[in-house]
C-alpha cells in the first residue's frame, strides 16, 4: 500500500494520515489487508512523519507485521515470500466485501469502477473503466517493478504490468459495494463516506432485545463516538465495571443499585462490537471483557437469589443456578447452527429484560422463576430443532 501522495487539505501532508472513524486511513487499510490473510503489510513511503509513525506503532501493538519501504526495491526485499499480494491505492477506503471479491476468484484480479462518475483519483484502465484502488496480483510483479526507473510511480507500474499479464478485471457488483468504496484526498470526502460506513454496521442481531430495542441506541452512540479516540476495549471495560458494581450491590441486598447498572451495561457490548467492525478491528469471543461479562452477570443473579433466600427459602437459589445452566447449555446446543426462531430464544439481554419487568412490579422472586422457565423452554426448543434436522 502507498502513503506517498499528499492530501489537498492544507496542514495534512499525506492522505494516509487522514482520520476516519477514529483511526488513520493507513490503519484501516492495514487491518483490511491483515483480515484478508496478508502475512506482512508493506507501506510505500519516502519519509515517515510523526502521525504515520504513531499509526504504525499502534498496528504493531495489535500484532500486525508492518514494514516500510522507500522504493520498489526495498518493498520487494521486504516481501515474506512468493505467491500473491494485495495492492491498495493511496487514500483507498474499502470493506471486507471488496477483498472477498478478489480472493474468491482464485487468480490475480483487480476491482474496477465505471469511468462515468469517478474522477482522476481512480486510475484509468481503458475508455470505459477505472481502477477502484484494490487488486490481488502476483508478488513477482513487485520484483519486476524494482528493475524499473526509480522515478516511475510504483503503483501505476504494478497496475500496468498486472494488466499486461492478464489480471482479471472485476466490476463493482452492486450499489452497496460501490457505496463502501472510495479514494479520498480531502476531508470533505469523509462526511458522506462515514454515513455510508455507519449503514454497513447496522446488521441484524441474533436476539430480539438487541435487534429491536438496543440497535437504535447502539447506532446512535457509535455515530457519536466513531471519530473520538475511544476504543472498543474501553467500552467493554466500562460494561465490566458496571457489572462488577451490580455484583457488589446485590451482595449487599441493594437490589435496584444492582439492577440499574446491568441495564445500563446492556448496549455497551453492541456499541463496542459495532465500533470495532467500523474500524475493521476484530474482537473475538475470547476477548477478556467478553469472557468476563457473562460471568459477572451470572454472579450478580446468584447474589440476588442468595439474598432472596431470606423470604423464599433455598429453592430460589437453586432456581437461579438451574436457569444459568440451561442458558449455558442452550449456547452450546446452538453453537454455529441455524435454529428456527433463534431470535426469540433466551439470551443474557432478554433474561435481564424479563427480570426488570418483574422487578418493576415488585415480584423479584417470580422474575427469577420466569428466567428458569424461559431459559429451559429455549433450550428444549433449540434441542428439538437441532436434532430434527439431523434425523
Amino acid at each position: 500500500m502507498s502513503a506517498t501522495r499528499e492530501a489537498r487539505d492544507p496542514g495534512v501532508p499525506l492522505r494516509a494520515t487522514f482520520w476516519l472513524a477514529g483511526r488513520t486511513l493507513i490503519e484501516r487499510q492495514a487491518r483490511l489487508a491483515a483480515a484478508g490473510g496478508a502475512k506482512r503489510v508493506i507501506i510505500m513511503v519516502e519519509t515517515i512523519p510523526g502521525e504515520l509513525a504513531a499509526a504504525i506503532e499502534r498496528l504493531r501493538r495489535e500484532g500486525i507485521d508492518i514494514a516500510t519501504a522507500r522504493n520498489a526495491g526495498e518493498a520487494a526485499a521486504a516481501l515474506p515470500g512468493a505467491g500473491r499480494m494485495i495492492m491498495m491505492a493511496d487514500g483507498f477506503v474499502g470493506a471486507r466485501s471488496h477483498l472477498d471479491r478478489l480472493t474468491e476468484t482464485d487468480r490475480p484480479a483487480l476491482l474496477t469502477v465505471a469511468d462515468r462518475g469517478f474522477d482522476e483519483r481512480y486510475e484509468r484502465i481503458d475508455a470505459d473503466t477505472r481502477w477502484a484502488g484494490i487488486a490481488l496480483v502476483d508478488a513477482e510483479l513487485l520484483r519486476d517493478a524494482a528493475l524499473m526507473p526509480a522515478e516511475w510511480d510504483v503503483l501505476s507500474t504494478l497496475l500496468r504490468r498486472a494488466l499486461q499479464t492478464g489480471v482479471t478485471p472485476l466490476a463493482v457488483a452492486s450499489e452497496r459495494e460501490a457505496a463502501e468504496l472510495a479514494i479520498v484526498d480531502r476531508r470533505e470526502d469523509f462526511a458522506e463516506l462515514q454515513r455510508r460506513m455507519l449503514s454497513s454496521i447496522a446488521w441484524a442481531s441474533p436476539n430480539w432485545v438487541s435487534r429491536y430495542l438496543l440497535a437504535p441506541i447502539e447506532l446512535m452512540a457509535t455515530r457519536a463516538i466513531m471519530t473520538k479516540n475511544v476504543t472498543p476495549t474501553m467500552i467493554g471495560a466500562g460494561a465490566v465495571a458496571l457489572a462488577t458494581l451490580a455484583v457488589i450491590a446485590f451482595a449487599l441486598d441493594w437490589r435496584w443499585l444492582g439492577l440499574v447498572p446491568l441495564v445500563l451495561a446492556m448496549p455497551l457490548e453492541g456499541i463496542a462490537l459495532r465500533l470495532a467492525r467500523l474500524r475493521l478491528k476484530r474482537i473475538g469471543d475470547h476477548a477478556w471483557w467478553r469472557v468476563l461479562l457473562p460471568v459477572l452477570e451470572g454472579a450478580a443473579l446468584l447474589n440476588l437469589a442468595y439474598r432472596l433466600m431470606a423470604g423464599d427459602g433455598w429453592g430460589i437459589l437453586l432456581t437461579a443456578i438451574i436457569a444459568i445452566l440451561f442458558l449455558v447449555a442452550l449456547r452450546r446446543e446452538i453453537g454455529a447452527k441455524e435454529v428456527r426462531g433463534a431470535v426469540f430464544l433466551a439470551d443474557r439481554h432478554s433474561l435481564l429484560l424479563v427480570l426488570l419487568a418483574f422487578a418493576l412490579a415488585g415480584y423479584w422472586s417470580v422474575g427469577v422463576v420466569v428466567l428458569l422457565a424461559y431459559s429451559a423452554a429455549s433450550f428444549f426448543w433449540a434441542q428439538e430443532q437441532v436434532h430434527r434436522r439431523h434425523d
